[in-house]
């Protein structure tokens, strides 16, 4: 273990200072000692590999991601008796993504379209949500945090701005000065105005500022990320400057915020903290302006009687108001007493039945009714052929049931970050290699078989499943789980209004011409 501290510590120094052929030069004759020698230190060998994909995604060279990333894939079995398994995925993650980022590196015409991120970007967010699902969100440590902040920039390059946001937000509350988090945020904010048409705030200038103006108290040896956080500060700037900003008043400004976020309502705080809101202000912001879950798919000054698109908005009130309900019952689940007369015979399995259970079981299932609702609204957005007797599933419909069918090809002639974000949640909730494809299944069972809320996942309890009749799972892991789940419908719900923006704004455009 003492070698592969040394050597992290050299190939550190050799980065910091952008001395990258001596970076590998050193990593090439470490590699052929361990394979000379037969040395048996895995720690080494784990360090050698993570070193190949640091050096090859910061000096864009291809060739020592691969060796790192053939490293790790031919000795993951024997690497996970010593080493971590999900930090053993955390590298993969970085590996995949480094090949991503090298693959667009100065091709000035790529668009990420979801045939286009499907190998690297996509390989990378299977093996960061690897690591994510073993993580201990409540108890963050400094490893943690660099997994959720890889796996936020990952979601940012699919599209999946408001929950790359999420994951920056939740690092920044563990650790406020944690500078990738400060940086990558203040970058997502800047570019959720480019890619989404949000409205353009006082507000979230000033949050951008004050994280570039944090960022730039670390030491930042990369120029392109040092040039990121300066030229981001002054857009920030200038903007506040013209707008008449008070900068000798930053401080008030917070407390006020402060102060109007205590006077919301205990459910509204819950949802502004647990990243549950419907409110684009409230991304960054959680005063007065977050109070109201306003999402729309217009902005101000539209102006139209363009039948889809009023169909489509009458779609988004549905899928607000359900979403409005499942979150509400999660919300009664965790902090409201039931009166339940009902008996229940004890099966001594410690299953946990009536009122209360009910509400974090159909909080789960309603947001599977949301996301298909989403999937018929991008059919319709994008006229996209539909089957006489075709259901349509958020997770599966990308690929029409008929092989005839043009929908794959027809989905990948639009250019719409939000379309890529909304496959990319689709990919993750598939049944057949989904990270979180046991959602579904666990969906199925609660609707159509028995899913029981156990008190704890005992083994005994494998008495009470049947993969044909019934599952279970543990009260807590299915509050989180629950929670998760809506957060990811919160998230598609963003990406499928940022979609249907897009797509007006474009036509508004053409139309003009």
């Amino acid at each position: 273990m003492q070698e592969a501290k040394e050597l992290k510590n050299r190939i550190d120094t050799f980065l910091n200072n952008r001395k990258y052929k001596e970076a590998f030069d050193e990593l090439e004759s470490q590699f052929s000692e361990f394979s000379e020698k037969e040395k048996d230190d895995l720690y080494l060998l784990a360090e050698i590999a993570g070193s190949y994909i640091n050096l090859g995604s910061e000096a864009y060279k291809r060739e020592a991601v691969i060796k790192g990333l053939k490293l790790f894939n031919d000795n993951k079995e024997v690497l996970k008796k010593y080493i971590r398994e999900d930090s053993i995925d955390y590298c993969l993650g970085n590996g995949y993504h480094a090949l991503y980022k090298i693959s667009i590196h100065n091709n000035t015409e790529f668009f990420p379209k979801p045939d286009a991120v499907r190998e690297y970007l996509f390989d990378a967010k299977q093996a960061y949500l690897k690591s994510f699902k073993k993580l201990d969100l409540k108890n963050l440590d400094q490893y943690s945090i660099q997994v959720l902040t890889n796996l936020g920039n990952n979601l940012n390059h699919s599209g999946r701005i408001v929950e790359a946001l999420q994951l920056f937000d939740t690092v920044l509350k563990f650790n406020p000065n944690f500078p990738q988090a400060l940086v990558s945020k203040a970058d997502g904010l800047l570019y959720m105005l480019r890619a989404a048409n949000t409205e353009i705030t006082i507000s979230l200038f000033l949050e951008v500022y004050n994280l570039f103006t944090k960022a730039l108290k670390n030491p930042i040896h990369l120029d392109v990320i040092k040039n990121t956080v300066e030229s981001g500060l002054q857009k920030s700037k200038e903007f506040l400057q013209a707008n008449n900003f008070d900068f000798k008043k930053i401080g008030e400004e917070k407390e006020l915020n402060k102060l109007e976020y205590q006077k919301h309502s205990k459910e509204t705080k819950y949802y502004l903290d647990n990243f549950l809101n419907l409110s684009e202000y409230g991304l960054y912001c959680k005063c007065n302006g977050a109070k109201i879950d306003n999402l729309v798919i217009g902005y101000p000054g539209l102006i139209t009687n363009d039948k889809k698109i009023i169909h489509l908005e009458m779609l988004h009130n549905r899928i607000k108001s359900e979403f409005s309900l499942s979150r509400s019952l999660y919300f009664d689940y965790l902090f409201k007493e039931n009166n339940d007369n009902v008996h229940y015979e004890d099966l001594s399995f410690d299953i946990h039945n009536g009122v209360k259970h009910e509400k974090l079981r159909t909080s789960f299932r309603l947001c599977f009714g949301i996301l298909d609702k989403i999937a018929e609204g991008i059919c319709y957005l994008f006229d996209l052929d539909v089957g006489v007797n075709e259901n349509i599933y958020f997770e599966s419909f990308w690929h029409h049931y008929k092989e005839k069918s043009n929908r794959w090809e027809k989905i990948n002639s639009f250019k719409n970050i939000h379309l890529t974000a909304l496959f990319s949640i689709a990919c993750d909730l598939n049944k057949k290699n989904g990270e979180f494809g046991f959602y579904k299944v666990w969906r199925n069972k609660i609707e159509h078989g028995i899913f029981s809320i156990t008190e704890s996942n005992d083994s005994k309890l494998s008495l009470i499943s049947d993969k044909k009749f019934s599952a279970h799972t543990s009260k807590e892991v299915f509050e989180l789980k629950t929670k998760h789940l809506l957060q990811l419908t919160r998230s598609a719900i963003f990406s499928y209004v940022f979609c249907a923006r897009e797509e007006m704004i474009i036509k508004n455009e053409k139309a003009r011409r």
